[in-house]
């Protein structure tokens, strides 16, 4: 492993600590927060005194002022950004449907039950007049044919209302309002009325390139490529993956090269590879040199355009382009300093970057490739030159999959345990299908060739495809459903960091810190497993499509009741499997329409549950109906379905509690409250207050 040199060498690195922990802190606490605001100003005050004090004391031992002042002032940088960036996003809507003019800035994308159009609002109409705002929303519109004619750069009205983004409150649910903002997403609407007011388009430099890569993937069609090849081509050269199918998706994850089908670093240092390699003869003189990196860096933006300019390409095409400038002097290699410089712009563009994703895997997979490939690659001397090159392959992809690996298990909650021997195969096809690609788009004056390269390119994406599915299918592919902690992930790579240490300085401290994070990494894990309650419980979901009540008797023993048996567990995946993997539940019983066994009742739509009674209300089978001496239950559970009113159950049931599901429409829901108001009854209304927990 490289010998672990000074940090003072990494300036940038030192730059970037701060900064990291100023939009982290203003993201969790300090956004309008007062004593936050103490916090940053303090700090910048610290950070201006701590500049100003060396010029005056010229002492050895205050040699650390600056650093701490520069330290300081940057952390100050962190919070503002994050401060301005939040307070962009975050708006106050009306409670009422209002008159919208949008601008579509993506291309929509069909959903299963409405078209989703990302746009942003420019202005708004109520009583006090037209009112300019800067917004983007998410918004459904309803499947027809005039969604057809929208493209990137339509200017519309709609008349929908706007709400700002939420969760649904299900236990240890990804957390989508969060994930939204940080997006730059200010809310999400739905609109069946809406105009379009101009067969002009209006056009920026990322709505242009979106258009660029619009027409790239109708030439992909032309060429005759469908189904899966033409999701993958799209996936591999232009970071378009709406087309991708489950399936594909869960072939490459499992077989442990998902990271192929994100456009970002793989891709685009391959790319300057090529180039690179095409144009090598111009490193002879320094003059010609300076050109070439130019060049590169030009013909680098210029494919970052026609892709689409997305995050994770632009991130690249910046890290590849302080490539090219810093060997501009010499043939340098990428070094941390490097990657430093790369995040630390990308993240004062956007501070939200240090969220997402693929930001995270990229950065700490050159990262981890740089500091641990090369000491892997001098444990074992090769010269032929076949093999000189799969053993850099296979220490590249080692060293990858070790700095990723708790970033992945905490992400994903999955480890492939094929992933070695399906890069081997897969990073060079990739390599080969994204070549022949090129080769393919710059033939397009000669149809000829161009129809023979693309025939050629459709075989070797069916190969690909059929090799990362045979990987798949293999006994013991991947580890699922694994459950870690953001703690975890510190303590994984403190625990790397300090492993690394050791190996290379042999310093028995660092040896016993690194054993030190284990223990914890265990003893936590250990203890959550033994906090985690086995008493029995009920859980009723938010889950709009899906209205369903989870009846828990322990961890290896549940029921579930739902008025979608057919489909329940493809519709509540999204909302329980997090929670569910975290608690170690094993798959819930679909409980029929009769059941009697292990403490648990079913009649219809009533279930006796450990001393509680729970009638679920979703058609209207027990309207119009009388009982001599009524039933009483706990909890009265309405939801789609039924259309009468709960004065007509109130025959039937001596009801303790009423609960009012999500899947009730905002109409019925609003008449159910105000009947259970009128009736003095106690009720709970779900897609108000999110998911239900009733221990017993």
């Amino acid at each position: 492993m490289r010998q672990p040199d000074s940090f003072h060498k990494y300036p940038f690195l030192r730059f970037v600590v701060p900064l990291i922990l100023g939009i982290y802190l203003c993201d969790s606490f300090f956004y309008e927060a007062q004593w936050g605001n103490i916090v940053t100003g303090i700090s910048f005050t610290l950070g201006l005194l701590f500049l100003i004090l060396p010029r005056y004391l010229h002492s050895y031992p205050c040699r650390w002022l600056f650093g701490a002042g520069t330290f300081s002032l940057l952390f100050c940088v962190g919070v503002l950004l994050t401060n301005h960036s939040l307070s962009k996003v975050h708006h106050e809507w009306e409670n009422t449907k209002t008159v919208y003019a949008a601008t579509l800035i993506k291309s929509p994308q069909e959903k299963a039950n409405s078209i989703l159009c990302t746009v942003k609002l420019t202005n708004t109409q109520d009583s006090t007049g037209i009112r300019p705002i800067q917004q983007t929303i998410l918004l459904y519109l309803p499947k027809d044919s005039a969604i057809q004619t929208l493209s990137c750069g339509n200017r519309f009205l709609v008349y929908t209302q706007v709400s700002a983004p939420h969760n649904n409150g299900n236990p240890d649910e990804f957390d989508y309002a969060t994930y939204l903002y940080r997006k730059g997403i200010s809310g999400t609407a739905y609109a069946r009325n809406w105009q379009l007011t101009s067969s002009e388009k209006e056009f920026s430099l990322r709505q242009t390139a979106a258009e660029y890569r619009e027409n790239l993937l109708k030439l992909y069609h032309r060429l005759g490529f469908n189904g899966d090849e033409f999701a993958v081509l799209s996936a591999l050269t232009l970071g378009y993956k709406d087309e991708l199918s489950e399936e594909i998706q869960e072939a490459y994850s499992v077989a442990g090269v998902s990271h192929v089908l994100a456009l970002s670093g793989l891709h685009i240092g391959l790319l300057y590879l090529l180039l690179d390699f095409f144009l090598r003869k111009a490193d002879k003189r320094k003059p010609s040199r300076i050109i070439k990196q130019l060049f590169l860096i030009a013909c680098l933006w210029s494919f970052a355009f026609i892709t689409g300019l997305s995050p994770s390409v632009v991130r690249s095409v910046t890290m590849f382009s302080l490539v090219s400038l810093s060997r501009m002097s010499g043939n340098r290699p990428v070094t941390l300093n490097t990657l430093g410089i790369a995040a630390f712009i990308m993240m004062l563009y956007n501070p939200f970057y240090l969220y997402d994703v693929s930001f995270q895997l990229s950065f700490v997979a050159v990262a981890a490739i740089v500091i641990i490939q090369p000491w892997l690659y001098a444990k074992v001397s090769v010269r032929q030159h076949l093999w000189v090159y799969l053993w850099g392959l296979i220490t590249v992809s080692i060293a990858a999959q070790i700095g990723t690996a708790p970033l992945v298990l905490y992400y994903f909650s999955r480890y492939s345990v094929h992933f070695l021997l399906t890069n081997i195969v897969v990073i060079p096809m990739v390599t080969i299908i994204l070549y022949v690609a090129i080769g393919m788009l710059l033939f397009s004056f000669w149809s000829t060739i161009q129809l023979l390269i693309a025939s050629l390119l459709k075989f070797l994406i069916h190969y690909l495809n059929s090799f990362t599915t045979f990987m798949e299918q293999l006994p013991a592919s991947s580890i699922d459903n694994i459950t870690v902690s953001s703690l975890d992930v510190v303590l994984f790579y403190l625990c790397l960091t300090f492993g690394a240490y050791y190996l290379t300085k042999k310093s028995h401290k660092a040896l016993l810190s690194c054993l030190m994070c284990i223990f914890i990494i265990c003893g936590t894990h250990v203890y959550n497993l033994w906090q985690t309650s086995d008493e029995p419980y009920i859980l009723i979901y938010n889950a709009r499509n899906c209205p369903s009540i989870h009846f828990v008797q322990s961890r290896k023993e549940s029921y579930l009741a739902s008025s979608e048996q057919d489909s329940v567990m493809e519709r509540l995946k999204y909302a329980t499997e997090r929670f569910w993997n975290k608690e170690k539940l094993a798959s819930p019983l679909l409980l029929p329409a009769e059941y009697n066994r292990c403490g648990i009742w079913k009649h219809g739509g009533i279930i006796r549950f450990h001393e509680q009674t729970v009638c679920m209300v979703t058609d209207d089978c027990w309207k119009y109906k009388e009982a001599t001496y009524p039933l009483t239950v706990d909890y009265l559970y309405i939801s789609k379905g039924y259309k009468g009113r709960i004065s007509y159950l109130t025959k039937l049931f001596n009801i303790k509690k009423v609960v009012l599901d999500s899947s009730l429409s905002s109409y019925r829901l609003s008449a159910l409250k105000a009947e259970c108001n009128s009736l003095a009854m106690d009720f709970i209304s779900i897609s108000e207050k999110g998911s239900l927990l009733i221990r017993l």
